[in-house]
């Protein structure tokens, strides 16, 4: 059984510092053994963050940084209280699903904006059909930082005291690749397939 703790994050313009203080202390523990809620509360969570993830690891000692990806964690949605399979909420479903049943909404458009510039969701969003909306926007949220974490950022602009290296070192696109995606399929002048050829999910 592992740990539940919740994180409250004060700073939305730039909660990487926040993250950090929150997850390193438990980097040594095993892969994915610690919870911290993350939206909602323990009593009734909505979103949690399992660490650490899977590219955490630690380097044979000698090398310049002790830790790679130190900050990686697996976004969790919960429904009535239970964890639901991480795996049906990928970035790739969320985006067919934004495909196939919102991408024709401008309220629910003006609030993915929101997400993606903000980091914060600050209304409800309109009920529509395929993933509950506000489910999907706080998962893209928090899918959307830990991209930032993994691929953009390093150590020094997240503010760690634990210094680490990225595997793929930073000022990568981030967020930025799949809010791409997202203008795409908005656009309605590309398929799902399209879009998957022109901007790959994955690689």
């Amino acid at each position: 059984m592992g740990k539940t703790i919740e994180l409250k994050i004060k700073n939305w313009k730039n909660p990487y510092r926040e993250i950090a203080e929150a997850l390193t202390p438990h980097r040594n523990e095993e892969k994915g053994s610690v919870t911290f809620i993350v939206e909602g509360t323990t009593e009734t969570p909505i979103i949690g963050i399992k660490y650490p993830g899977r590219r955490v690891e630690e380097k044979p000692s000698g090398k310049k940084y002790k830790w790679q990806n130190l900050l990686d964690f697996v976004v969790v949605p919960f429904a009535d209280r239970k964890e639901l399979d991480p795996n049906n909420f990928t970035f790739e479903k969320l985006a067919r699903d934004f495909y196939e049943h919102k991408k024709e909404n401008d309220e629910f458009w003006t609030m993915i904006e929101e997400v993606y510039y903000t980091n914060e969701l600050t209304r409800k969003p309109p009920k529509l059909a395929g993933i509950d909306p506000e489910l999907f926007l706080l998962v893209l949220k928090w899918i959307w930082i830990q991209e930032d974490l993994n691929y953009r950022l390093s150590w020094q602009e997240v503010g760690s005291s634990v210094p680490y290296k990225l595997k793929r070192g930073p000022g990568g696109a981030g967020r930025a690749k799949q809010f791409a995606q997202l203008i795409l399929f908005r656009s309605g002048f590309f398929t799902f397939n399209e879009v998957a050829k022109i901007i790959p999910f994955y690689g």
